[in-house]
Parts: structure tokens; C-alpha cells; sequence
């Protein structure tokens, strides 16, 4: 399969692509330093995405031009986001050659921790600190809770945005198939942004705004 390509977001936005824990599957990094700071040795954070957004939608994408990761620059902190197997600027499992339903889900959480413990070694080695913060969000809960629990020493402080929760199914439902991976459209997102609103509510975000 192709070598994934990432825009730059930032003219200060820096790449990485660094060798992961699955033999010649390298994985990618998106790195924006502090304009200031004031912290001495300089702080680092790295977001850890959900099952659905890379970091380039999420934590970088700009939002009436200003994006979360806008906001922790300007409080000084050096901000990475990290790209799991399968998603953004990282290499993709070779499984995803074939079609979902032939094989067992891709980037489960244990998958998921060992990526997250070469980012996070990687950003250690390259900015020289002993330990980094995480911010998780969704489905990235679960891979940076078990992180925290093998490697406590690493970590400076972790924030959960939006953790998953286990949920069962009522008894009368049959828990779902899930297949190895799965593509999601422009409108696949669009309907799940404005499926939970209020009747007679805006939407979170306007037509052209998601467009963009």
C-alpha cells in the first residue's frame, strides 16, 4: 500500500515518521512548539485520538481559526499528535488490502498501547525529558489507560475527553460484528454530528464550516 502524505497545518508544524512496534510499519507524528515558554524543562503534550478522527481533524483542525492545539502552544506547552496504524499520516495495516469482514478488528487497545509507548518514547528522545501529559479522547481513553497502568513513570499528568464506557447490550439485542476496519465518509460524519440535536437547534457546526 502507498506511504500515507500529510499536509502541513502550521508553516511551525514539524513531521515524524518513526518506526512503530509492527516490523516496517512506521508510524507518524505531527509536532507544534510553544511559541513562548515560560516552563524550563519545556513541557510536552501528546493527544491520543478516537476510533474515528486522526489528529489532523481533531486536536489541529482549526475552528474559526484557532484549534485546541492553538490553545495549549499559547499556554506554553509543545503539542504532538499521534496518528494510530490504519489512521491519518500512519502506515496502514496491510490487512486493509482485503475486505473487512474476512478477518478479526484491527488497532485494539493492546495494539493501540504498545503505538502509544513508541510515541511517547520517541517524543522523550527527541525533546529530552523524562516524562510527557496526555490528553485522550473517546476510544483513545482505553489504549492511554493502559499505558498509564504499565508505564506511570512516563507520564507527567493524563486528561480523558469524552472516555468510552463500557455498555452492554439489553437483553433483548444481539451484540454486533464488528470487522477488521472500516472506511468513514464525509457523510458518515456529517449525520453524526447532527443526528443528537435538538429539533429546531442549530447543528455544532455549520454545512460549510464541516465542509472545510
Amino acid at each position: 500500500m502507498a506511504t500515507p502524505t500529510e499536509p502541513a497545518l502550521d508553516p511551525r508544524e514539524q513531521h515524524f515518521r518513526f518506526p512503530g512496534p509492527r516490523s516496517q510499519m512506521a508510524l507518524f507524528l505531527r509536532y507544534l512548539p510553544a511559541v513562548q515558554t515560560s516552563f524550563l524543562p519545556r513541557r510536552a503534550v501528546l493527544y491520543v485520538h478516537g476510533a474515528t478522527f486522526p489528529s489532523a481533524l481533531s486536536i489541529a483542525h482549526r475552528l474559526g481559526g484557532r484549534s485546541w492545539r492553538d490553545a495549549l502552544c499559547a499556554a506554553g506547552f509543545d503539542v504532538w499528535g499521534l496518528d494510530f496504524y490504519g489512521f491519518g499520516g500512519s502506515d496502514r495495516y496491510p490487512e486493509q488490502a482485503r475486505s473487512p469482514d474476512e478477518q478479526a478488528p484491527l488497532c485494539q487497545a493492546a495494539d493501540a498501547e504498545l503505538q502509544l509507548e513508541a510515541a511517547v518514547r520517541f517524543i522523550l528522545g527527541h525533546q529530552n525529558l523524562t516524562h510527557v501529559s496526555l490528553i485522550s479522547h473517546s476510544w483513545g481513553s482505553m489504549p492511554v489507560g493502559r499505558f498509564a497502568a504499565s508505564h506511570p513513570g512516563l507520564i507527567d499528568r493524563s486528561v480523558a475527553f469524552a472516555p468510552i464506557a463500557p455498555r452492554g447490550p439489553r437483553r433483548y439485542e444481539t451484540p454486533p460484528k464488528f470487522g477488521a476496519w472500516r472506511h468513514v465518509s464525509l457523510e458518515d460524519q456529517w449525520a453524526r454530528f447532527v443526528e443528537d440535536v435538538p429539533e429546531g437547534e442549530p447543528p455544532v457546526l455549520s454545512r460549510a464550516e464541516f465542509e472545510a
